[in-house]
């Protein structure tokens, strides 16, 4: 059985300051904060403790069982009821759910509740008293300690302003006084100070990590320690703040510890409505000195709305015409939105930050905020103004090293002091050719860039913005890749395509939403989000097989291989081993990449597909009323053209941003502590907010909406740990019984799907859970009377009695029981069946994680190989039953009282010897079923043996037999008649699982993986570097598209959706499809699952997990964590 573990007995942490950091946030967690299983209280509706895996405060029962409150938990309202209804009221989803409901009828028999207390209950008047209650700064209401000048510690409150910018008249201006100023209203904003010593003092606080050090495992006993990398408070970057933040001389007088906070920012459009114009632009803040785990859980509260940016109004064009006599320009409505966006973050890194950078703020310890420790994310040209010019910038800093940074910035400030001369004093407009002079050569802007004001520090802008896997990787070169693939499917004609939408939608369901149902016309990428495209990537390889001749198949195959193996920079546990092998990945993605374009994509005359034909129109139209180089057609028609020829495009700045991964992985972590996934999620709550205002000036509702939240949150956290210390029994499982059910007259191994048995919450010290009900028995000689010639149930009983005896008997088990066989009885003859069998395990990243097994889908797993010599370390078989049974072994000695076994009936795989798979051969492991005339082909297994769920996907290529097992079998589903001929193991279905056929898991049990495990050097097949290196691509910008035959035009990265950028800045299509990501409650045009993919479809999990259907937990849990 596999035993729980800690981080602890895995890696070895070593401090690279003179102190030992006391207390240690890491012994505050247990094995529910180190799971990923669904919490207690979601799995039973037990109420949360303060001490929850979702908890933002690790409890510490030393440190707070003396404590005694000075004020009610229920505090600043009149009493419990009252704060009962209101948090109801002002907390969760705008359209209640059953789950919400649910929440509402505990409450009421609660005890908290009395109906005296409503005599005089008015919601309005109470929500007006406590948005009052809020704002009044002489009362902290229990979220904090008031301070002596009677100050609150929580925040101060949003703050409403004017933003003004400078606007170019289009003539000279004498001096500064005479450019126009323009005041754009709604800028909505915390002051950053606030928030950050708001969040100091917080008790969620007390699991943040001030003191930065190294991690390092030793493989085995005789190894060197080997680096490990994960949050960033353990990263390069947090150690070498931190050593420069205590070389810093002591300020006048002040003997506290100086401590590093590192601020992360987070930035992007989102839409708040499924139709109309509704959006908005928040900015975010998060602290790395958090654990990533919390950053990922919304309900923790570890996300801060620092701002919500507003849009130029339409008043503007109006005081522009009358400025200038005409309307402004695209190219001045672009300049404009940029200079608003650097006022902003010129307002919000005021002068008391700035203090705060050289010399800290002090909360019982001295708080440095050094910018070299900030990370941005956010679109790229919102901070340095134009996508250009950090892509080429950056392939300077990646040549050249930073000895030009202090080059670069100078030369910066040269170029911004010489255009704004152009620009005001001469008068010319922001794209004259005087301006375009001095600023095109490195395609730089007239704008000035606020962050460059942190340099005197030390900071470099372009280590400052990070990696953003989901749309460089999942929405940038893959999807690229993807849509490239479809174009040749498209050219090779015959029925190629259907017959890969087809093949995706026989692709097997794997885990709660690590692979979901793919609908019915994959090809058209409709609606589809970032994980979308993440699983049309896993599953890739058998759909895509044999769709095309050789060598063509051959060559897309190895291609996919290896981008199925570049998730590696998804991983959230690095060593310096993982990230060689993603470095040489890279290398070799490169190779293929190339192999790809210059042999398959010349093969086949691409055109654009439909979709991006009526991108272009759709794109032609919106912009029909911008200036145009040629008048446009008189009929008010877009121009008539044939289908455009497209070509595979490897000159984007997402591609070559791949090449980035490893350094920035070693300077701030994994790519997982500054992913876009916890500000995706964060965007469903400003969606929440949208919904409950009434639509007039909604943004200023959204910001009353967003503090009641917050406030009603930490009383909630307040409350529930003074409870916990009360009475601790509360806050047990309370396993709901399954109410018995009719057996079904038809007898088969599984039960049917209309038959309900709720398995309950699995602690995860478990390695298993089977639910041991007695509500669905079945007896043996009457299930095999009744499938009589079934080659299943050939010596069933005999082989069930063999496989007890060997677990009574094991390790001295022989194999020969006939003499024993008639000493074990089977209680009644009797086994009871069970919809699902849960699987807990230790993942690479030494976190719990649980796979849930059933016989009806996700049947298939994984065991340690039963035969050493067979040269791979793992077996596969497919779940037909899942039994318990009672059993009395009548030997001398042994006990009369019955034991209780957990049995798996399954039909095994084996593998197929005669294909050459593994890393270097770039080809998944293929497996077939045993066939049913081999003894050996059903057996029974102890769940103790299980691994892990595995994702066999079908070979569609070579077909279905029905050689293997013939007719109608209790082994197959209902009315099947036939099996496939072979099945993929994918190993890429998640990281976890990747990093089990490759090693050098730090969780995970050592296994001799012989000539499976990933080799240290890639081979690369000589013929796959054909021309120069892929790094010979990255040309100059003005040769991009020169070499085009007539009338082609380069495929951009994310195909038609990125004909223009989006007029607010953002990347078109792409960024409205994932801002469906992770929403349960919209069905738009923003990429939400719902729809085609699921309609009609049995979805992960349903009734038979034993989980009531499927409910997407993300958006309370947090993302998934594989």
């Amino acid at each position: 059985m596999e035993s729980c573990t800690y981080p602890q007995e895995f890696i070895q942490n070593v401090s690279r300051v003179p102190f030992y950091p006391n207390p240690q946030p890491d012994d505050l967690l247990t094995l529910e904060n180190l799971s990923d299983i669904t919490p207690l209280h979601v799995a039973t509706d037990a109420p949360t403790a303060a001490n929850s895996c979702l908890s933002a405060v690790l409890e510490d029962s030393n440190a707070t069982s003396q404590s005694t409150p000075t004020t009610p938990s229920y505090f600043p309202f009149a009493n419990s009821t009252v704060f009962g209804l209101m948090n109801w009221m002002w907390s969760g989803l705008a359209m209640k759910s059953i789950s919400e409901m649910v929440n509402l009828v505990n409450f009421l028999k609660s005890d908290e509740f009395k109906k005296e207390d409503l005599a005089n209950f008015d919601i309005r008047k109470e929500t007006a008293k406590f948005d009052a209650s809020l704002e009044d700064p002489s009362k902290s209401f229990g979220l904090g300690n008031t301070s002596e000048d009677g100050s609150s510690t929580i925040k101060d409150g949003w703050r409403e302003v004017k933003v003004n910018i400078q606007v170019p008249p289009g003539q000279p201006c004498v001096s500064d006084k005479d450019i126009p100023i323009f005041s754009v209203p709604g800028l909505h904003y915390w002051s950053l100070m606030a928030v950050i010593q708001a969040t100091l003092q917080d008790p969620a606080s007390r699991c943040f990590h001030y003191t930065p050090f190294k991690q390092f495992w030793k493989p085995t006993p005789e190894s060197e320690p080997m680096r490990v990398y994960n949050e960033i408070y353990s990263s390069d970057a947090m150690v070498e703040a931190h050593e420069v933040i205590q070389n810093l001389p002591a300020e006048p007088g002040c003997t506290l510890e100086q401590v590093v906070t590192a601020l992360i920012f987070w930035s992007d459009l989102t839409h708040l409505a499924s139709f109309g114009n509704a959006s908005l632009w928040p900015i975010y803040l998060f602290f790395g000195n958090q654990l990533k785990w919390l950053q990922g859980k919304p309900r923790t509260g570890s996300c801060h709305h620092l701002a919500y940016i507003p849009k130029l109004p339409d008043s503007f064009h109006d005081f522009y015409t009358n400025l200038t006599g005409g309307g402004p320009s695209q190219e001045t409505l672009t300049h404009l939105r940029q200079e608003l966006i650097h006022a902003i973050w010129k307002l919000l890194l005021n002068d008391e930050f700035m203090h705060a950078c050289e010399h800290g703020t002090t909360i019982q310890k001295k708080f440095f905020s050094p910018p070299y420790i900030i990370l941005v994310h956010v679109p790229v040209h919102d901070v340095l103004s134009q996508r250009n010019a950090f892509r080429n910038l950056a392939m300077q800093m990646t040549r050249s090293g930073e000895r030009l940074w202090n080059e670069l910035l100078t030369a910066r400030w040269n170029l911004m002091s010489c255009s704004r001369v152009i620009k005001f004093t001469k008068g010319k407009g922001v794209k004259s050719a005087g301006v375009e002079r001095i600023l095109a050569p490195k395609s730089s802007v007239p704008t000035h860039n606020t962050f460059s004001t942190l340099s005197k520090f030390g900071l470099n802008l372009y280590k400052m913005l990070v990696v953003d896997f989901m749309h460089e990787w999942e929405l940038g070169a893959w999807k690229a890749t993807f849509v490239h693939l479809i174009r040749i499917l498209v050219a090779h004609g015959e029925t190629a395509v259907q017959e890969l939408n087809h093949r995706y939608c026989a692709v097997p369901t794997f885990g709660r939403s690590t692979i979901r149902r793919f609908g019915e016309n994959a090809s058209s990428m409709k609606k589809l989000a970032a994980r979308n495209y993440e699983d049309l990537l896993q599953c890739a390889i058998p759909v895509f097989e044999g769709l095309l001749p050789e060598p063509h198949n051959d060559t897309i195959l190895s291609l996919l291989f290896t981008m199925g193996e570049w998730t590696l920079g998804k991983l959230r546990m690095h060593t310096e081993t993982s990230l060689n092998w993603l470095e040489q990945c890279t290398t070799d993605l490169g190779c293929q990449l190339r192999k790809f374009k210059t042999h398959t994509c010349s093969a086949f005359e691409t055109k654009e597909l439909p979709k991006e034909e009526a991108a272009c129109g759709g794109h032609w139209a919106k912009n029909k009323t911008r200036p145009q180089a040629t008048p446009a057609p008189p009929s008010g028609h877009p121009p008539a053209t044939s289908w455009k020829a497209k070509i595979f495009n490897m000159i984007t700045y997402k591609l070559h941003s791949l090449g980035d991964y490893v350094k920035m992985i070693c300077w701030f972590g994994t790519s997982d502590s500054y992913s876009t996934q916890p500000g995706k999620l964060e965007h469903q709550r400003v969606k929440h907010f949208y919904a409950r205002t009434n639509k007039n000036n909604a943004v200023r509702q959204m910001t009353h909406l967003e503090r009641r939240k917050f406030a009603l949150r930490c009383l909630v956290c307040k409350q529930a740990r003074e409870e916990a210390r009360r009475d601790p029994s509360k806050f047990t499982s309370k396993q709901k019984k399954a109410m018995p059910t009719a057996t079904k007259k038809t007898i088969t191994p599984c039960v049917d799907f209309a038959e309900s048995e709720a398995l309950p919450f699995t602690p995860p010290e478990l390695h298993h859970h089977i639910l041991h009900s007695r509500n669905f028995p079945f007896n043996i000689s009457s299930f095999l009377s009744s499938n009589v010639g079934d080659p299943a149930i050939e010596d069933f009983y005999p082989k069930l009695q063999e496989h007890l005896l060997a677990r009574l008997h094991h390790p001295t088990w022989t194999g020969n029981g006939n003499k024993l066989r008639s000493k074990l009885v089977i209680l009644n003859s009797r086994l009871f069946r069970h919809k699902v069998m849960q699987i807990n395990y230790t993942a690479y990243d030494v976190r719990r994680g649980q796979d849930s097994i059933n016989s009806r889908n996700n049947a298939d797993i994984m065991t340690l190989s039963r035969n050493d010599e067979s040269g791979h370390p793992f077996e596969y078989a497919r779940v037909i039953g899942i039994f318990h049974l009672d059993a009395v072994y009548n030997k001398d000695g042994a006990s009369d009282v019955p034991e209780t076994y957990d049995v798996l009936w399954v039909l095994w795989y084996r593998r197929d010897t005669s294909y050459r798979a593994g890393f270097e051969k770039k080809h998944l492991h293929r497996v077939k079923f045993v066939p049913s005339d081999n003894p050996g082909a059903f057996g029974f297994l102890n769940p103790d043996e299980v691994i892990r769920a595995a994702h066999l996907i079908p070979a569609f290529y070579h077909g279905a037999t029905e050689s293997l097992l013939k007719g109608l079998s209790v082994a197959r589903g209902e009315g099947k008649v036939d099996d496939w001929r072979y099945f993929y193991v994918n190993l890429f279905v998640d990281v976890d699982m990747y990093m089990h056929y490759a090693g050098n898991g730090i969780g995970h049990y050592k296994v001799d993986l012989a000539n499976d495990a990933r080799a240290a050097v890639p081979s690369t097949n000589p013929d796959d570097t054909e021309g120069d290196a892929w790094e010979d691509d990255v040309v100059a910008q003005g040769s991009v598209g020169d070499d085009l035959p007539q009338g082609a035009s380069e495929g951009n990265e994310g195909g038609a959706e990125q004909v223009g950028e989006d007029d607010e800045g953002g990347d078109g299509e792409e960024e409205e499809e994932e801002d469906g990501d992770n929403n349960e409650d919209e069905s738009s045009d923003q990429g939400n699952d719902k729809g085609e993919d699921d309609e009609g479809k049995d979805d992960e999990l349903g009734a038979e997990d034993g989980k009531g259907g499927f409910v997407d937990l993300e958006d309370k849990e947090g993302y998934a964590p594989l």
